[in-house]
């Protein structure tokens, strides 16, 4: 029976922690023993380690795995983990994240895993990120994609970016994009119940999110962006479901504004998609994504899309037939296309089924999961 070990640096709520869990748990169901690896940060978003041990996948708590550059530290996670990667006895080790990938990579390559994966969720730098500190990053992973058998990109333009890095070779790459567990479209029932969990009249136009209150989701900007609507319509409601480092910079922003009442911050929810049914349109305002999961569950949910032309994004979201792309930046724009979207229910409509028809096609989860054990065989047979 096969044994992997599966890597991350933090096992918080997000879409790289979910995609992790979730191949983990269907190798189990496979045959195969696993293990899922973690360093002991969570945060405000909440956390998978519950989840985790209820679906059954062993977890264990890397010590000094931390997401802050820290040489003290991470010299002692690179040294637990060559140690314990080497007694586990593990066939596989796949890692995910940057630090994580980074020593973990290099971690099996010495403990002499007989196979590595690293699935690219998004690269451990972004635009705002000091030139020196990039080309350090860029550095380590060139090194440890040499320690791998094969990197899992995400989207074609994760991949296409870590090649213009120099990191790897072509031949070196899988993309494999995300995907999620499809279930029924909401109906006028869900939509009632979610608008009554949120405490939304039935009238109400309501654009929505669900992610993270940080940087890479600029809450803040999307808030900009809409408070000109929310201004001109009194049925338009906005709600940011989930938590993070910027709620507190939110909810100034919404008392400055006078916005109390019409835009919602109910936190961090474990029913976030049932909750979605309350929306008239998804909105994603992030700055960077690999390949955002909540655009999928959106578009599954058949609601139209309104972001940020950024990375992957657009191999979910075509301009005009399930959603509108925007430049970085364009909140006139973005607010607009929002508006334009809430007072047009026929636009919404044919927008949301064209999402939820690609959805089914294209992106969900077993498709992911038979990709990513169909490279595991390919790697182990190569081996032969």
């Amino acid at each position: 029976m096969p044994k992997a070990c599966h890597l991350i640096t933090r096992l918080i709520l997000g879409g790289a922690q979910r995609l992790a869990l979730e191949t983990a748990v269907s190798l189990a169901h496979a045959g195969w023993t696993v293990e899922l690896w973690a360093g002991p940060q969570t945060g405000p978003e909440g956390s998978l380690h519950v989840e985790a041990r209820r679906r059954g996948v062993p977890l264990r708590v890397v010590p000094d795995l931390v997401r802050e550059i820290s040489p003290v530290r991470d010299a002692r996670a690179y040294a637990w983990l060559r140690r314990e990667l080497a007694r586990a006895g593990f066939d596989l080790v796949h890692t995910h994240s940057s630090k994580a990938g980074i020593l973990g990579r290099y971690a099996a390559h010495a403990a002499r895993i007989p196979i590595r994966v690293h699935s690219v969720h998004g690269w451990g730098t972004t635009p705002d990120t000091p030139a020196l500190r990039r080309g350090l990053f860029n550095h380590l992973e060139r090194h440890a994609a040499r320690r791998a058998h094969a990197l899992i990109a995400v989207s074609e333009a994760v991949r296409d970016a870590g090649l213009a890095c120099r990191i790897g070779d072509p031949a070196l790459y899988r993309v494999i994009r995300g995907g999620i567990a499809i279930g029924p479209l909401p109906d006028g029932e869900a939509r009632r119940r979610a608008r009554g969990a949120l405490g939304l009249p039935e009238d109400a136009l309501v654009a929505g999110t669900i992610g993270r209150l940080d940087d890479a989701k600029d809450p803040l900007g999307a808030l900009a962006a809409l408070a000109p609507m929310l201004a001109a319509e009194p049925r338009a409601r906005a709600v940011f479901i989930g938590d993070g480092p910027l709620r507190h910079g939110v909810e100034r922003a919404i008392a400055r504004d006078a916005l109390d009442g019409r835009v919602l911050l109910p936190g961090r929810r474990s029913d976030a998609r049932d909750l979605a049914a309350a929306f008239d349109v998804f909105f994603l305002a992030s700055r960077w994504e690999g390949f955002p999961l909540a655009v999928i569950e959106a578009m599954a949910a058949g609601l139209p899309i309104v972001t940020h032309d950024v990375m992957g994004v657009r191999e979910a979201v075509e301009d005009g037939v399930n959603g509108h792309l925007l430049a970085p930046g364009d909140r006139a724009g973005w607010g607009e296309r929002i508006a334009d979207l809430l007072h047009d229910e026929g636009m919404r409509r044919r927008m949301g089924d064209a999402g939820r028809r690609r959805a089914e096609q294209e992106f969900g989860l077993e498709r992911m999961l038979d990709a990513t054990r169909a490279l595991y065989d390919e790697l182990s047979a190569a081996r032969v």
